[in-house]
């Protein structure tokens, strides 16, 4: 029930701004690589991970080759692996289904999925017709992303665990920055098809920054996801 609700949410801007002139609304949707970087030359990019995202967008057309887009979306297992050299209490903020799980060993790896609820606005830029296809650039676009879920992963000497709860240790809010370019073609006066990429890169620290090291230390980096998101939908 929860998910045909979420579903009914995400695409009831289709129907209300469908009614408007000047402006075009998408569903756009597909597979997500994600990863994560952080600050810290201790801290190093371990793995990628596949994901998905489900968007509407809505267009407010200023002229047929400017448009301002805003849009209400969904971000599924979005993150990452991290290796982290020192090891130590690294999540100390969630309770682990392990045993010593305020000291993870030196070289262990953590694993990131999280889900959002996206609210994305940019502005975007199209070419003329050339047949039946148009090209555009989105650029640039912003996100303001609300954390619904998080889980973990833990492997290291000694351990090894999935499925771990730890939304305490990602930030509620995640703003992020992308652009994007694709390919609209045209199947009717009011129907496009359109497919494109888009590169997306977290703003804000991703990561909770309350670990300690074994040494005393704080773990303080600044993480951030970066993803490549494949976009297909239909444009109205």
């Amino acid at each position: 029930m929860k998910k045909i609700l979420a579903i009914l949410i995400l695409f009831m801007p289709l129907f209300v701004f469908a009614q408007f002139e000047n402006i075009r609304v998408s569903i756009l949707n597909g597979p997500t690589f994600s990863w994560m970087t952080t600050d810290d030359n201790t801290i190093e990019t371990q793995g990628a991970r596949i994901g998905y995202k489900l968007h509407v967008q809505g267009e407010y057309l200023l002229n047929d080759r400017f448009s301002l887009t805003g849009g209400l979306g969904l971000s599924l297992a979005q993150g990452g692996q991290l290796l982290y050299t020192k090891g130590g209490n690294l999540w100390s903020e969630s309770k682990l289904n392990i045993p010593r799980g305020d000291s993870l060993p030196n070289g262990v790896e953590l694993g990131y999925r999280v889900a959002y609820v996206d609210f994305p606005f940019g502005f975007k830029m199209r070419t003329n017709e050339f047949g039946r296809f148009k090209f555009y650039a989105q650029m640039p676009e912003f996100s303001l992303g609300i954390r619904t879920n998080a889980k973990g992963s833990i492997e290291g000497i000694g351990v090894s665990t999935s499925d771990e709860q730890i939304k305490s240790q990602i930030p509620f809010i995640n703003i992020s920055w992308g652009l994007g370019i694709g390919t609209e073609y045209r199947i009717s006066d009011n129907i496009s098809l359109t497919g494109g990429l888009r590169f997306f890169q977290s703003i804000t620290d991703v990561t909770d920054d309350d670990g300690r090291y074994f040494d005393g230390s704080k773990e303080n980096s600044k993480g951030k996801f970066n993803n490549i998101d494949l976009r297909i939908g239909v444009l109205f």
